[in-house]
């Protein structure tokens, strides 16, 4: 036979081949010739032919716009031109309305490239997928209906699997049992049984595994706050492809009105998160310990102990951490009474941060220890999951009995919050006493706060300002503004006494304001004069940073007396920069001001080296106490040495201050520490001097 022949048979076969699949296929199928911006039909399978209403229709050749209707084929040419552009395959679903059935569709379109990079062809493939989109949406509707019935039920619900363990529980299990979801799981459900029912609780679990549901009439179910409740546990198993993979446990809370009554004056006694008494509780178990005391000729200790910086951890981790810090103290501070007492000792959340023990002793021996363990327990490092790390906390008491320091509940609480007042003043982390000159310092201190209050109304508080030079060359490179307070009576009242005052009532934010009114006010009087002015540096309050509108009354002062900002500093502590969101916020604001921003007190507070690289410190400031011992102690020769060391790597300018000797001045030049201030150069002196003395 002729070679050609046999060439045309080969290819009239394989032309059949291709048009047997091309007919066989029960998708649709469209082959489309791409012409420019047209789509015209080349070819269609029977299904797409009947699909599309193209029987009668001479579409081959014809564009989409020609053969389909307006609406629908805007839609395909938009589909094909994606296509086209990409060169990529493109899948989209789409759904009509037949007879009042919805029929669902799912298309992809792939074009044909030729050898010169043009689409020459693009075939569509649309597959009839409305089978399975109605099973899928039938299974979702079927999942709500069931996480309606699962949540918005008003029993308990608890999925467990097959081992015990709590998978998943609903909102009314919070209601019942006092745990929230994230609380319970990974919990064995017999954690929340009552020890005598456990057995009869896994002889019920074994059955229900087996496919049969079972149920226990009733059990003690133990709550959170460790009150027992009577309930009803229905057991039914969780079927999944005929395999059994857990079990849900309906829980009816069965207590009778008589219990439910008790148990509600029972919590009405507690705290909500720890589960121990409220502080309205503490007058009604002091009066009784008191009463007992009397009885037995014994005395009765009180013990108020404070977590230190618990505001900090808030800050830092968020207030469910610090829930969860104050919920682990709770519990230390009980196991350590219960195993140094060898007695339960009433424990009442006396506030956010403070706890009080109740602790029936006259022995003065017995209450340092007690408080002793109550600290070195406290100590113990906090595993804080969610952020993979531990914390470090401390704990300050303060410490009353009866009838030694008082004869009352109220006296005697007021003098063991005394004794920490002057703990915490004193030395934080230790324990103290009271006595009676915490009296008579509160008062004072209460005293000072009213004539505080009084002192800006009747122009008490003044500004004065030290000077900040260049080691260099002994020329003046700023100044320090710092608040004196000179009462009519009293006299001058030092800084150290009247500042923690400030602080405490809160009014050192007025009094903080007020203060950089005044330096703004000076400063722009000096450059009316005519003076070469050198920035001037303002002490910011923790308190005062965190208000959030500190930017804002900067910027309401530059603006007033129009001054720029480079004219100013602001000077704040390590403390003020644990919240590393926030601070990094309002340090930017400042920044905008073209404010220079330096750190006081350097080296002597808590917070991360890291702070000092990411935030916008122009400076930092060594403190007195390393400055006043640096040429006889070589400690703090290696902590200033590393202090300039580090500014001068981070690009940051470094000063030092209370120089008060040629031998620190010798100290500083030859570790290029080249700006200080202190009474070296000069006290603190008021505006006009420092015209007199320098400009």
């Amino acid at each position: 036979m002729d070679t050609s022949i046999k060439l045309n048979k080969l290819k009239n076969l394989d032309q059949s081949m291709i048009n047997a699949l091309l007919t066989s296929i029960n998708d649709l199928l469209f082959i489309m010739k791409v012409e420019g911006d047209n789509f015209i039909y080349h070819y269609a399978n029977d299904q797409a032919i009947k699909h599309a209403n193209l029987n009668e229709l001479e579409f081959v050749g014809r564009s989409i716009q020609d053969v389909m209707p307006s609406d629908i084929s805007k839609k395909l040419i938009e589909s094909y031109h994606i296509a086209k552009r990409s060169k990529q395959a493109l899948w989209y679903n789409d759904y009509l309305l037949s007879d009042g059935r919805k029929l669902y569709f799912e298309t992809v379109l792939s074009p044909i490239i030729n050898e010169y990079g043009i689409c020459e062809f693009i075939v569509s493939v649309t597959r009839d997928v409305t089978l399975w989109t109605e099973e899928t949406n039938e299974k979702l509707e079927n999942e709500l209906r069931y996480r309606s019935l699962f949540e918005h039920n008003l029993d308990s619900i608890i999925m467990l699997d097959s081992n015990g363990y709590i998978q998943q529980t609903n909102t009314s299990t919070y209601h019942v049992l006092g745990y929230r979801d994230k609380e319970l799981r990974g919990r064995h459900i017999t954690s929340l049984i009552d020890r005598k029912d456990t057995d009869d609780l896994e002889k019920v679990l074994s059955s229900t595994l087996l496919g049969v549901s079972t149920e226990i009439k009733s059990t003690l179910l133990l709550n959170k706050n460790g009150h027992y409740l009577r309930s009803h546990i229905k057991c039914i198993p969780i079927m999944l492809d005929q395999d059994i993979k857990g079990i849900y446990l309906i829980i009816r809370d069965t207590t009778s009105i008589q219990e439910k009554e008790n148990y509600l004056f029972f919590l009405s006694q507690r705290d909500q998160l720890t589960g121990y008494y409220k502080r309205d509780m503490y007058t009604n178990l002091m009066n009784q310990s008191i009463h007992d005391s009397e009885i037995l000729n014994s005395g009765v200790g009180l013990l108020i102990v404070n977590i230190d910086r618990l505001k900090v951890f808030n800050e830092t981790y968020g207030y469910e951490i610090g829930d969860y810090i104050i919920e682990v103290v709770s519990k230390r501070i009980t196991s350590t009474v219960k195993m140094t007492t060898k007695r339960s000792c009433p424990l009442i959340r006396h506030s956010g941060d403070e706890f009080v023990v109740i602790y029936e002793t006259k022995s003065k021996d017995k209450m340092k220890k007690l408080a002793e363990s109550i600290i070195e327990e406290l100590k113990v490092p906090i595993d804080i999951p969610s952020f993979d790390e531990k914390v470090m906390i401390s704990s300050t008491i303060g410490i009353s009995s009866y009838p030694k320091d008082g004869l009352s509940s109220e006296i005697i609480l007021r003098n063991a919050e005394r004794a920490l007042l002057a703990c915490k003043e004193n030395e934080r982390g230790t324990y103290s006493f009271y006595d009676k000159a915490y009296s008579t310092l509160t008062q004072k201190k209460l005293n000072l706060e009213n004539l505080l209050r009084q002192s800006l109304e009747r122009d008490e508080l003044e500004i004065v300002y030290q000077p900040q030079v260049s080691l260099h060359n002994n020329q003046l490179i700023g100044l320090e503004a710092l608040l004196r307070w000179k009462h009519e009576k009293l006299g001058y009242i030092p800084p150290s006494e009247f500042i923690p005052i400030a602080e405490q009532s809160h009014l050192i934010i007025e009094i903080g304001n007020w203060v950089f009114k005044q330096v703004a006010k000076q400063i722009k009087i000096w450059i009316d004069k005519g003076y070469d002015v050198k920035k001037v540096a303002v002490n910011l309050s923790p308190k005062q940073f965190y208000t959030g509108e500190i930017g804002q009354h900067i910027s309401e002062c530059l603006e007033i007396y129009n001054i720029p900002g480079e004219l100013l500093s602001i000077e704040i502590t390590e403390s003020s920069m644990v919240n590393r969101e926030q601070t990094a916020s309002i340090l930017q604001k400042l920044k905008n001001l073209k404010i220079k921003i330096a750190v006081d007190d350097f080296g002597t507070g808590y917070s991360s080296l890291s702070y000092i690289k990411d935030f916008p410190v122009d400076m930092l400031k060594i403190d007195r106490s390393f400055i006043q011992s640096v040429t006889n102690d070589s400690r703090n020769a290696a902590i200033v040495t590393t202090i300039i060391s580090l500014a001068h790597s981070l690009g940051i300018d470094v000063i030092a201050e209370g120089v008060e000797t040629t031998e620190q001045i010798a100290f500083l030049k030859k570790k290029h520490c080249l700006k200080a201030q202190g009474y070296y150069f000069s006290k603190p002196v008021s505006a006009s001097e420092i015209e007199k003395i320098y400009y």
